[in-house]
């Protein structure tokens, strides 16, 4: 979901990690925030159960996993799973990055600030039953991705100027997948389909995005 123009485009192109990757535990680094002017209470809308919240609580304690940045510096993409059907009338989504349960697919950047944001499209299959936390970093370790929205939660990154409108951001993502939110075209029965808008410090070169499930933790690269 990050692909440049297309993730982290999916606003942030979702990659897979190669398994010899490294495995390291990771604090995200604060990025410089740009200065705005007075914004909106950067108090997160999600709205989660006291389950999803003990759910949470036990994948934020969950290491950041990050392959090692390649030495030839590319960022390696993938992996995709050719179709998945997440739409009730039968309609599918093609070239969908991440192997289940969980899926993604990106956008072009929009420019704010020091910040590249994207919006993109999380699908949560009929086997996840739980909350999903997502969480971003740049394999440099430098730059931690950023979250606005009615799902955002976590730490305060402050007030950042998307499109000329103020936004809380957060350092996480919570994809409520037993309650998603109504869309059009309406999502097939198990399935969630949740339409996120997440950035990172546009100095990033690959991102890393990690998605915890109650049975599996994935990561998926960006660039």
């Amino acid at each position: 979901m990050l692909r440049r123009a297309a993730l982290v485009c999916f606003a942030l192109v979702l990659v897979a990690c190669g398994s010899g990757g490294s495995t390291a535990s990771v604090t995200p680094g604060a990025s410089a925030l740009p200065s705005q002017s007075p914004s909106p209470s950067p108090t997160p809308l999600v709205k989660l159960t006291a389950a999803d919240r003990a759910q949470i609580a036990q994948l934020e304690k969950r290491p950041l996993k990050t392959p090692a940045p390649a030495a030839d510096g590319v960022c390696a993409q993938g992996p995709f799973t050719p179709t998945i059907t997440p739409y009730a009338n039968g309609s599918t989504e093609s070239d969908v990055y991440g192997r289940g349960p969980v899926y993604g697919l990106g956008s072009s950047p929009i420019p704010a600030g020091a910040y590249e944001y994207f919006d993109v499209t999380y699908f949560t299959d009929s086997s996840v039953h739980s909350v999903v936390l997502v969480r971003i970093i740049d394999l440099s370790r430098r730059y931690a991705g950023r979250f606005v929205g009615p799902l955002a939660l976590g730490q305060s990154l402050g007030i950042d100027t998307i499109d000329g409108q103020d936004f809380a951001a957060y350092s996480e993502l919570a994809l409520p997948a037993e309650d998603p939110p109504a869309n059009s075209p309406a999502a097939a029965p198990g399935w969630g389909v949740f339409h996120i808008r997440q950035g990172i410090d546009k100095r990033f070169t690959c991102a890393a995005i990690q998605i915890d499930t109650a049975t599996k933790t994935e990561v998926l690269l960006g660039a």
